[in-house]
């Protein structure tokens, strides 16, 4: 199919939102050559062109309304902004449940969630979290979230951070679907029984494959042992303090697909979870949790997004479905 050019304008825009308060067609039609510019941007056709616009527009204002309130968070347009909701749910790969028939071998954070002083914390300071990474149009979110759990405990374990697969487990933990989601835990049972292995032998490919796990040797010793972190903000927090804590939260809604910066706060998220993502930090004069997101860079604040901690399930629903990988049990 001919595939529709974009005009170029000059210079690229060094915010990723625009003041829009007009509906006149001119400035629309610059602002969303604006926008298909800075995230390259390429339509079918005139009538696919037509269509991405009028979804960019209206979500648009959403943008602008919000912003316009003042509030703890702004949001900004993003790869996603001329996305229908169908095609965002599809990132969205956590599934809640789990038939893994060795589930039992994730046991409980041996803790008494005691109520510790919290002070900021931010691995990203340490060798314990990589840089940003894109699960891309795959709903691989969970597969992303247990690997780096598990980069994190291994880092703590030998002083070395190692690039470990995604893929490995999105093919073969045949008890999660992949592209389709699945669950952090299950990816800890698969490498407490099947070694872990580096990215560069088991490239992400973003897509379902045929599990090679058999072919490619790996060096690593199996994961020693996976907890769950039991709910309320108290639990999650005490995880942080022993390390990297691989969470799920609500991010079917405008707020998180839409974020730019700033601390999410209030109930607008809701509890219902369907994002794996990565809790790294906790910064202590904002009161809110530093979350790691598999998006890329371009997304929230250089890929990660700040969540105001809250009582009972969490805002976004943080507190309550959360997971750590361990190596070394005998701190706990």
């Amino acid at each position: 199919m001919k595939v529709l050019p974009i005009l170029i304008v000059a210079g690229l825009l060094t915010t990723a939102y625009f003041s829009f308060s007009s509906t006149s067609t001119d400035e629309l039609d610059f602002h969303f050559t604006q926008f298909t510019t800075q995230f390259n941007k390429n339509y079918q056709n005139e009538d696919e062109y037509s269509f991405r616009k009028s979804i960019f527009e209206e979500n648009l204002k959403k943008i602008n309304e919000h912003n316009a309130k003042g509030l703890s968070w702004t949001l900004g347009t993003n790869e996603f902004t001329d996305w229908t909701d169908e095609e965002y749910k599809k990132l969205l790969g956590l599934r809640g449940s789990s038939s893994n028939q060795e589930s039992d071998k994730i046991g409980m954070l041996p803790t008494n969630c005691k109520k510790l002083p919290r002070k900021s914390i931010d691995y990203r300071e340490t060798n314990r979290v990589g840089p940003v990474v894109n699960q891309g149009s795959c709903g691989s979110c969970w597969a992303f979230s247990a690997v780096a759990g598990l980069e994190a405990a291994y880092a703590k374990e030998t002083g070395e951070f190692v690039k470990f697969s995604e893929q490995h487990i999105v093919d073969c933990d045949r008890f999660s679907h992949g592209c389709e989601g699945g669950l952090m835990t299950n990816g800890f049972i698969h490498w407490m029984r099947h070694s872990p292995v580096r990215e560069e032998d088991y490239p992400y490919t973003a897509r379902d494959g045929k599990c090679k796990e058999n072919s490619i040797d790996s060096e690593f010793d199996v994961l020693t042992a996976g907890y769950r972190v039991d709910v309320t903000h108290e639990c999650l927090y005490e995880a942080l303090s022993h390390n990297v804590v691989s969470v799920s939260i609500r991010a079917e809604n405008f707020d998180f697909r839409s974020y730019r910066g700033g601390v999410i706060e209030g109930k607008g998220c809701g509890t219902d979870l369907d994002h794996g993502v990565t809790l790294v930090g906790y910064d202590a004069d904002e009161d809110a949790w530093i979350v790691r997101n598999s998006w890329g860079a371009g997304w929230g604040e250089d890929g990660y997004v700040r969540i105001r901690r809250g009582e009972d399930y969490g805002v976004c629903g943080i507190n309550q479905q959360n997971a750590q990988a361990v190596y070394d049990p005998s701190e706990y």
